[in-house]
């Protein structure tokens, strides 16, 4: 979907918008089945600044990601509603928060931001581009949290079977939490 092509492969595009000094918010809506069904396994999220000002500079700018309770529900977007979405403010015009998945049903995070290479407002004149990203993104082995605790614990000292004797615990309900992504991310990773 981009701005010349608004419809195709179960998708519509809302349209570009390029000028909204009170805020906007463009969205794509995905029949899943259809898009399916014309061989599309990939969609990627791909955000472009088309003015070329970086997203730091804007006030407020997010890209995120909702499900009906069933296609064809009538079910109208509201972007007040989306509780799956990222903040955008990197100092970069181009960037790809994510890519779905619509076999397997899941989100690939990806977090890439890109300064001005390759340059794509228009995808499909850098398709090979675009693709190298998808391939790259979709084949890269993450480990998940359980692995990289577990090796910090063999690399930084033992596990032990009780709370108590821990100096630090990862857990679902204490200590640290799969929801403590900061930290994780600058202690462990």
């Amino acid at each position: 979907m981009s701005y010349y092509n608004l419809k195709n492969f179960g998708g519509h595009h809302s349209g570009d918008i390029v000028d909204a000094p009170h805020g906007a918010a463009e969205f794509i809506d995905l029949d899943i089945a259809r898009t399916v069904a014309g061989k599309v396994r990939y969609v990627m999220m791909s955000l472009n600044s088309f003015t070329e000002q970086p997203y730091c500079d804007l006030p407020e700018c997010f890209a995120g990601w909702m499900s009906r309770q069933k296609a064809g529900s009538g079910e109208i977007f509201e972007p007040k509603t989306v509780i799956d979405k990222v903040d955008v403010a990197a100092n970069t015009r181009i960037c790809i928060p994510a890519i779905l998945d619509l076999i397997e049903r899941k989100l690939i995070w990806c977090d890439i931001a890109l300064k001005n290479y390759p340059s794509w407002n228009n995808v499909q004149n850098n398709l090979s581009g675009a693709s190298l990203m998808l391939r790259a993104m979709c084949s890269l082995r993450k480990t998940d949290l359980h692995t990289l605790f577990d090796l910090h614990i063999k690399a930084r000292g033992e596990r032990v079977e009780q709370t108590e004797s821990a100096t630090t615990v990862f857990s679902v309900s204490g200590g640290i939490t799969p929801f403590d992504l900061d930290q994780i991310a600058s202690e462990f990773l």
